[in-house]
């Protein structure tokens, strides 16, 4: 069975975030923050303001450098749904402040092929034609856990359907996926670019799961870029 993929649904409504806010501080439940080296504490909520700034009590202790302007990513649950917001925090002695810039609702959709930004750097590597090695670089178009969409030269392979590839994503500076599947769609876009449709098979449980990692914090890189 194939993982949720989570995508990322921004909440703008003013009205929304002020009573979400207010239900995270009336449920007691902790807001986890994070840092852009992954170090995280956990924040317990005392209280919530009208201009969306969440106090919550000091933690014990943090490595963490709050004195610059980076932002900080922070992540929250009620009733079993997940949001995450950016923020600077401010830690004084009495409390910790969290104003929150953009505010995100985590969805888990099965079977979700996010389409990749086309100024984001995203290649499908394929090292194995039906078991043969070779080397064609394409350009990902969309991933999801059961498939994708890349774009490739025609003058850089003899493919047909149902061609067996192997091959590895790469997905920004992360580190490569290695992905199994058969070809099963080929679309010609212009006169010198394919389309292919992949499915995929065999999918090692570690790459699915790196699958959704990777598209996660793909989501999360691009909408605080964004915003930045």
């Amino acid at each position: 069975m194939s993982e949720s993929l989570i995508v990322f649904k921004a909440i703008h409504n003013e009205a929304e975030k002020q009573n979400l806010l207010q239900r995270l501080v009336n449920s007691n439940e902790s807001i986890v923050l994070r840092d852009k080296f992954d170090r995280s504490i956990t924040l317990r909520t005392m209280g919530v303001n009208d201009k969306l700034q969440i106090k919550c009590h000091p933690p014990e202790s943090t490595a963490m450098n709050t004195e610059d302007s980076a932002r900080f990513t922070a992540s929250f649950s009620i009733k079993g749904e997940k949001y995450l917001f950016e923020t600077h925090p401010v830690i004084n002695d009495n409390n910790v402040t969290l104003t929150v810039l953009n505010l995100f609702h985590l969805q888990k959709r099965k079977n979700y092929r996010y389409v990749i930004p086309s100024d984001y750097s995203a290649e499908f590597v394929v090292t194995y034609l039906n078991q043969s090695v070779c080397s064609h670089t394409c350009r990902l178009l969309d991933l999801s856990t059961e498939g994708c969409a890349v774009e490739i030269p025609q003058t850089e392979a003899d493919l047909h359907l149902e061609d067996l590839v192997e091959a590895e994503i790469f997905l920004g500076d992360r580190d490569p996926i290695v992905v199994q599947g058969l070809i099963k769609n080929i679309r010609v876009k212009n006169d010198e670019t394919l389309v292919l449709g992949v499915e995929f098979n065999h999918m090692a449980n570690a790459s699915e799961g790196k699958i959704v990692a990777s598209l996660t914090d793909l989501q999360r890189d691009i909408y605080f870029r964004r915003t930045g």
